[in-house]
């Protein structure tokens, strides 16, 4: 069953790391609200592979639920682009190494106010999601190396390609972490790929495109 959430609006890297902060700076360790950065891996398909012709990859995680790579920044002056590097190379392995991300690979973030819709942990959270895209021996190679992550086996169950044909739907109906479903609908469109309709051919929620909205709330 969809797993029906009250949707944040989305917030571009610079709006949603001035939340709270009274001078300027790029830290993500601001007073009373946590930062946790995920990534959407792709990679384009050999010609002729049967289309959309990508390669998405998610993990299964040790809660049984569905998510992107990545996880909390630390307190104390880590940058997003850092901690969600630090976090590819727990939950990836030693393949992951060359996975620099920059800011020009924010696609956008999520608040999650105290007291607002959402499970305990999302509680005062800040979502970002990123988009990069890879060679195809590149994602391969990740996907070789998950089993020597450290966290393989702990945090994370294995790496799996979303089926983005027609078992597109049916993959949908797995429960997934955080609003890990909504960052993968949304980025849909940058695939040329059109969202699937429910089992009740209603609009699935949480459908916003990956368009940040500019300044402060």
């Amino acid at each position: 069953m969809w797993e029906r959430r009250e949707q944040q609006p989305l917030l571009n890297r610079e709006a949603a790391l001035a939340l709270g902060r009274t001078g300027t700076g790029t830290r993500a360790a601001e007073p009373g609200w946590r930062h946790a950065c995920h990534v959407l891996l792709y990679a384009p398909l050999p010609a002729g592979s049967p289309p959309p012709g990508y390669a998405v990859l998610m993990q299964l995680r040790f809660d049984g639920r569905f998510g992107f790579p990545g996880g909390l920044v630390e307190p104390g002056g880590e940058s997003l682009e850092a901690g969600l590097h630090r976090e590819l190379l727990e939950e990836l392995g030693p393949a992951a190494s060359g996975l620099r991300l920059q800011p020009r690979h924010h696609r956008g973030a999520r608040v999650w106010p105290l007291g607002r819709t959402g499970s305990g942990s999302d509680a005062g959270l800040v979502t970002h999601f990123y988009i990069r895209r890879l060679r195809l021996e590149e994602l391969a190679a990740i996907e070789r190396g998950g089993p020597t992550a450290p966290e393989h086996g702990l945090e994370v169950q294995g790496l799996v390609r979303v089926p983005l044909g027609g078992g597109l739907p049916a993959f949908l109906q797995h429960r997934f972490a955080g609003d890990a479903r909504e960052q993968l609908l949304g980025a849909l469109p940058t695939l040329g790929i059109r969202a699937p309709p429910t089992p009740n051919n209603e609009d699935p929620p949480n459908t916003e495109p990956l368009t940040p909205k500019q300044g402060k709330e």
